[in-house]
């Protein structure tokens, strides 16, 4: 009986949200260096996943910032350009984290030069 009990009290433990607070620490060392982010989406996901994540967010009744209601500790991968540097300058430092005053030295890229496609002319 106290091993099923155990047994029990374990297999509850796991199913306790763990905090994402890498997450949430990076976020507050960003927005204390004077960068504007706004919540996870700042390094993570692509446009088009921003306005899925909006009208979900919509849908539940929930702060469009609040990533942690939804994902928990479990932020999405998928990283953005910003995110993907970010991951890029903490290899090239040989870091064990990213640091958020690394911002600084980030570039937005230049719009994609749209490829000029002859138009057809209009039919009579």
């Amino acid at each position: 009986m106290v091993g099923f009990r155990a047994l029990l009290l374990l297999a509850a433990l796991a199913l306790v949200p763990v905090r994402a607070g890498a997450t949430v620490e990076l976020q507050v060392q960003a927005r204390r260096l004077g960068f504007e982010l706004h919540n996870c989406l700042y390094c993570h996901a692509s446009p088009h996943a921003i306005e899925k994540m909006k009208e979900r967010a919509k849908g539940l009744a929930i702060s469009e910032g609040n990533c942690l209601a939804c994902h928990g500790a479990n932020i999405p991968a998928g990283l953005n350009h910003r995110g993907a540097w970010l991951v890029a300058e903490k290899k090239r430092r040989t870091a064990k984290a990213c640091d958020m005053a690394w911002l600084k030295d980030y570039r937005e890229p230049a719009p994609a030069a749209q490829a000029a496609t002859p138009k057809k002319p209009a039919r009579p």
